[in-house]
Order: C-alpha cells, then sequence, then structure tokens
C-alpha cells in the first residue's frame, strides 16, 4: 500500500471513529436529543457539510473498489523450468539457475589462470537431491597449462556444489573458448 493511500485510510479511519465516538454519545443520552438533532440539522445545512460527506462517500468506494480488485500483490515466483529443485520429506527447495550459475563462476575464476567463466546450467529433479549438470566456457590466461587448470575448475567446482547443494556426481563439461592475457570483461580496471 502506497503512502497515499497509508493517508487516506489514515483520515478514513478517524472519521469512522468520530462517527462512532458521536454514535456512542447519542445512545448513552449523555447530550439530550433535541440539542443533538438541533446540530445535526444545523450541520447538514452547510455547503462544507456536504463536501465532507461527498468526499467520505467517495473514500469509501475508493477502498471498497482497491480491496476487491488490487488486493495484495503476490511475489513473483520464479518459473520452476529456471530453478534447480532440491526435494526431501520436508518439502521442496528451489534454487534459480542464476545462482547456481554465479556461484560456480566464482568459484572457477578463484582458479589461478581462470580469466573468465561463463556457464550454463541444467536442473532436474530427484528425490533429496539435486540433478545438477554444468557446461563451462572459460577464457583462460595464454601459456597457462590447459589440462592442470580444467581439472582443478572441476574438483572446486564438484566441492563447491556438493558443499552447496549436497550434489556428489555433478557432470561437469568445460570448453575453454580462448586463451588470452587481454583484460576480461568480468575484471574491474583501475583508471
Amino acid at each position: 500500500m502506497g503512502i497515499i493511500n497509508r493517508f487516506l485510510l489514515f483520515v478514513y479511519a478517524g472519521v469512522i471513529l468520530l462517527i462512532t465516538l458521536f454514535l456512542a454519545v447519542f445512545v448513552a443520552k449523555a447530550i439530550p436529543a433535541s440539542v443533538l438533532a438541533n446540530e445535526i440539522e444545523f450541520l447538514m445545512g452547510q455547503s462544507p457539510a456536504m463536501t465532507v460527506l461527498l468526499c467520505f462517500a467517495a473514500y469509501s468506494a475508493y477502498f471498497l473498489l482497491y480491496a476487491f480488485f488490487v488486493g495484495e500483490k503476490k511475489t513473483e515466483e520464479a518459473p520452476k523450468d529456471d530453478c534447480v529443485r532440491i526435494k526431501s520429506e520436508n518439502g521442496e527447495v528451489r534454487i534459480s539457475k542464476e545462482a547456481v550459475a554465479s556461484l560456480v563462476d566464482r568459484e572457477a575464476m578463484s582458479v589461478s589462470g581462470v580469466r573468465e567463466s561463463n556457464t550454463v546450467v541444467e536442473g532436474a529433479v530427484k528425490e533429496g537431491e539435486a540433478a545438477v549438470s554444468l557446461n563451462m566456457e572459460l577464457i583462460l590466461t595464454a601459456g597457462a597449462n590447459v589440462p592442470e587448470i580444467t581439472s582443478t575448475v572441476k574438483e572446486a567446482v564438484k566441492n563447491r556444489i556438493k558443499e552447496s547443494l549436497g550434489e556428489e556426481n555433478t557432470p561437469i563439461e568445460i570448453s575453454v573458448r580462448e586463451l588470452s592475457n587481454a583484460p576480461s570483461e568480468n575484471q574491474k580496471r583501475v583508471h
């Protein structure tokens, strides 16, 4: 609910409170009925009183329509095929593929000789575990020992996936896109 709607609701609640107090005074006969009738007749003869009543009616209609047609906004859920799902006896946990790819890319970038990493995550559902397969595309530094670095990346990523998702046998395919000493797009440069 926005600030304007909150203000209108505050005013509306105040008017309802005043009406309730007025009715309580009337029912308790704290003020004689003839005096109250005379005051009501006087107020109804005033044009500002009619304006207030019309505003009150407009607020009532607004809040009634707001309650039926706007209501609460639901939080957006990630589509089920954009998530890795882990099922257990306690329920289901969905982890976005982007989150898993980000985790994997950070782990790969921590290995010496990896300049850039781009991961595509494929996920399925298995009882009690996430069935994740990873397709990684790496840019390595020129002159790097490719078999050694890719093996280190695989081990580091498998350990991170096991630690984070609980999956033991994650299939990982690595392709080396480039061997380069050029600054990577993901690295920050100091000017």
